[in-house]
């Protein structure tokens, strides 16, 4: 059986832009292959599922992670391909980022002028002013998405490097949480949700979870590590570093999480002695808040694996982070009765 560290390795490296996720997707589906029943793709591309280890008639539980990256779509096919963004993207980063372009996964640059010869470009560039370079050989199509480049690598013994670990991140440790589930079953009717198009509004998740009608929902993520060094005279302490443990959102940008099942979860994780760290953001949020408004409203709670550079191509992680968020959600599982989620 492949290791959490192997299956993350895999995922990473997987092409997904945001409305194009089959590269994931089909990865996702023979890594749970023979541990998965009732499996849907649906209209949106998320790829859903029961657990063949599910007990009939219990407690309604959706585990959900997300599968899609930011990246790029070409919008014009001149010298240089123009595009536009796809997800949220931070320039910083951007600038000179190798890319990888449509099915064929053609080899890019994003253009950016050199320091001694500025073209006028003094400035990052506006995320509609993006070019890409081919190098001249341009045979991409309008509305082929763009993936940008990360190398997976292990820095030490614990932490390790790559793209799109807001998304693969949780998907790896959705894995590695169903393979539990499927070796040590709970009273539990289990259904997972691998969505589409978390970076474009949580579209999949809305839909996914408005067919499956959980009972309560968990949604696995990750979240921006804060623990940069600071300027000199600022005080405020870190709210998520690296390696501190799981992240448990209190509140998030057009949502709050059930507060029975934030108190609950965290009673777990101090119970098992599972490290956890309480975020609160105002400018980020989760799928957490689609499936919450999904039929007439449900409990969610977002469990979070924290990620450093997390916007960026060479985004750092914790295997032990990771390995403790799964360990928390199951353990959650294990405890959770319908009488938790009653107000």
């Amino acid at each position: 059986m492949p290791s959490l560290r192997e299956n993350l390795k895999k995922l990473s490296e997987a092409v997904g832009v945001s409305g194009e996720e089959r590269e994931v997707r089909q990865l996702l589906l023979d890594l749970t292959k023979d541990r998965l029943e009732n499996v849907v793709i649906d209209v949106m591309g998320n790829l859903t599922a029961r657990l063949k280890s599910s007990q009939a008639g219990a407690l309604r539980v959706l585990i959900g992670a997300p599968m899609d990256e930011v990246g790029l779509m070409v919008s014009g096919c001149e010298n240089f391909l123009s595009v536009l963004p796809v997800g949220r993207l931070d320039m910083r980063y951007v600038a000179a980022a190798r890319v990888l372009i449509g099915a064929q996964k053609t080899a890019g640059v994003v253009l950016f002028a050199p320091i001694h010869k500025t073209y006028g470009q003094n400035t990052l560039p506006e995320p509609k002013s993006i070019l890409v370079d081919t190098g001249g050989k341009n045979s991409a199509k309008v509305g082929e998405r763009i993936a940008f480049v990360g190398n997976y690598a292990e820095l030490g013994a614990d932490v390790v490097r790559g793209k799109a670990f807001q998304s693969r991140a949780a998907c790896a440790a959705l894995v590695a949480l169903i393979e539990s589930l499927s070796e040590s079953p709970l009273p539990l009717d289990v259904y997972v949700a691998f969505t589409a198009q978390s970076r474009v509004y949580g579209r999949g998740a809305t839909v996914a979870a408005n067919r499956l009608k959980p009972q309560v929902a968990f949604l696995l993520d990750g979240a921006e590590c804060d623990d940069l060094p600071r300027p000199e005279g600022d005080m405020q302490s870190p709210m998520v570093r690296l390696g501190g443990g799981t992240v448990l959102r209190a509140a998030e940008r057009m949502g709050i999480p059930n507060q029975r099942l934030f108190a609950y979860v965290r009673d777990i994780a101090e119970r098992h002695s599972l490290p956890y760290q309480v975020d609160i953001s105002e400018a980020f949020g989760t799928e957490n808040v689609n499936i919450s408004q999904a039929q007439a409203g449900m409990p969610t709670l977002s469990l979070s694996v924290p990620v450093r550079y997390m916007s960026s191509p060479n985004g750092l992680i914790s295997l032990t982070d990771l390995e403790n968020t799964q360990r928390l959600l199951r353990e959650s599982l294990a405890a959770l009765t319908p009488n938790i989620l009653e107000s």
